[in-house]
């Protein structure tokens, strides 16, 4: 019949357009016995019809939760009510998915049901995001609740002043640092200006600093006084910047901070003087040092001539040749002091033309005395050429002066084999002169080498520390260096280079 033909045809497009729909799709007798799904249900599930008719649904429901929609399911069966519920239900491959079930009566014209037709739309997703949103809120909240507990605790525990106030200077909220720091209480201060705690010399800069704030300028360090409740005043150092029409600031107190500092500086201003003084006694000590051979020598040579007077007759020939050493040794002491004056004052003194060996054997017949009284064995390889330098004798001198001395000092205790000293002279790369003074003595520890040319270091139980410093500076003043080494087997070898050109200075004068 048409209507019968018109019917399938109804029930072949319900069926193509349920199988074709994104959600699952199923119908029930007016019992609730399921007796047809969509395709989409057993793609999902991989079941039959044969499987899933009637109540078989039950074997792909999770065992958590079937137990709860049976009952519920069957309520509505039995009442006639739509039924709505979200519960998992497995796949295929054993995994599950959350799915939003419904389940609509359909009604004949008497109003009793006929049938049930019902859908699982898939909300997993839905499910996830609202979880992770849940799982997001409540990580929000617990940080919000941390950070505050945090925040307060900084704010409770601070040892720095913290505070936060209007634009016009008012106090809203200050920290318990505070009343440990100047012993005002909260109440103190909290709705009222904070001009009344400043110095008098602060006001104004006080004033300045805050307008500065206001605008968006940060203030950073700013020392500014307050008031004590015991009417002293504490230096605090203050950060401040501004949020909105809210301006937060930190102090530290750096009252003691800066006591320290005033301290140090005075204390900075007792050694500078104390260094100024016994720099002034070094070279007191370092001038008594240079000019006692020469007056030394001066002495004996008076000594000589009074005995050489008292001869009866008078040996004269003999006094004229004292005097004339008498002469030469006055000239030589001044020359130290001039020379130990200049290195000092830094003045340049015109050099003349000076011919190494002779100033090396002029200089060792200086110190013949004290080199026979330390029975010192003086041993010259001089060079063969002519040698000739340009610059300053009497400094020169005393600066191999001093090198011999040092050596027959460091050769007093020698009892096991010859105190030997080899004064040497030669030329190195065509334009250098260099002298070697090469002593046997006990020679110097290997930590003392880098330190050895150092203002005020000595070894010497009596010494002053000033003679080599003196030395090095010498030969550098004439362009060259003094450098020391360890001796091989023993001593020490000192060695001077110096150019053989005449100094700038000087020839910038000869032009």
């Amino acid at each position: 019949m048409p209507w019968k033909t018109a019917l399938r045809e109804s029930e072949a497009r319900f069926r193509e357009l349920a199988d074709n729909i994104s959600q699952f799709a199923w119908t029930a007798d007016e019992k609730g016995w399921i007796y047809w799904y969509n395709k989409r249900w057993h793609d999902y599930t991989g079941t039959t019809l044969a499987e899933m008719q009637g109540w078989g649904w039950r074997k792909v429901h999770h065992p958590d939760h079937v137990d709860r929609v049976v009952r519920r399911i069957r309520r509505s069966f039995e009442d006639g009510t739509p039924w709505e519920d979200t519960f998992p239900l497995r796949a295929r491959d054993g995994s599950y998915r959350w799915f939003l079930s419904r389940a609509l009566p359909i009604r004949d014209e008497a109003g009793d049901v006929v049938r049930w037709f019902g859908t699982n739309t898939d909300i997993t997703e839905q499910i996830e995001a609202e979880k992770a949103l849940r799982d997001l809120n409540e990580t929000l909240e617990q940080r919000v609740v941390a950070a505050t507990r945090e925040r307060l605790q900084i704010w409770n525990v601070s040892q720095d002043l913290l505070v936060v106030g209007d634009l016009d200077g008012t106090c809203l909220s200050v920290n318990p640092a505070w009343t440990a720091t100047l012993g005002w209480s909260e109440s103190d201060l909290v709705g009222k200006p904070s001009f009344w705690l400043l110095h008098p010399d602060d006001v104004e800069r006080a004033a300045t600093e805050r307008r500065r704030v206001a605008i968006g300028q940060k203030a950073m360090a700013v020392e500014i006084r307050l008031r004590h409740t015991d009417g002293s005043y504490r230096w605090l150092s203050w950060n401040a910047a501004v949020d909105g029409n809210r301006i937060y600031g930190m102090g530290r107190d750096v009252t003691e901070l800066r006591r320290a500092e005033d301290d140090l500086r005075g204390a900075r201003r007792e050694l500078a003087e104390a260094g100024r003084r016994t720099m002034m006694a070094a070279m007191s000590a370092s001038i008594a040092h240079e000019i006692k051979q020469p007056l030394t020598s001066i002495a004996m040579n008076a000594r000589a001539g009074l005995a050489w007077l008292s001869r009866a007759p008078p040996q004269l020939d003999e006094v004229r040749a004292v005097l004339e050493r008498l002469e030469a040794d006055g000239y030589r002491a001044n020359e130290v002091i001039e020379s130990v004056r200049a290195v000092f004052a830094k003045i340049e003194r015109p050099g003349t033309a000076i011919d190494t060996n002779d100033l090396i054997r002029q200089t060792v017949g200086f110190a013949k005395g004290e080199l026979d009284a330390a029975g010192v064995i003086v041993d010259f390889e001089l060079s063969t050429q002519s040698l000739r330098l340009h610059g300053h004798r009497g400094q020169l001198q005393q600066v191999i002066l001093n090198l011999l001395t040092n050596a027959a000092d460091a050769m007093r205790v020698i009892r096991d084999r010859a105190r030997e000293l080899r004064i040497k002279s030669e030329l190195i790369a065509k334009d250098r002169v260099a002298i070697s003074v090469v002593d046997s003595g006990i020679g110097i520890e290997p930590e003392y080498m880098d330190r050895i040319f150092d203002t005020f270091f000595t070894t010497k139980s009596n010494g002053m520390g000033m003679g080599l410093a003196i030395c090095r500076s010498i030969v550098e003043a004439h362009g060259g260096t003094l450098s020391v080494s360890a001796g091989v087997p023993h001593g020490s070898v000192f060695r001077i280079v110096l150019p053989r050109r005449a100094l700038p200075s000087e020839a910038s004068s000869a032009a």
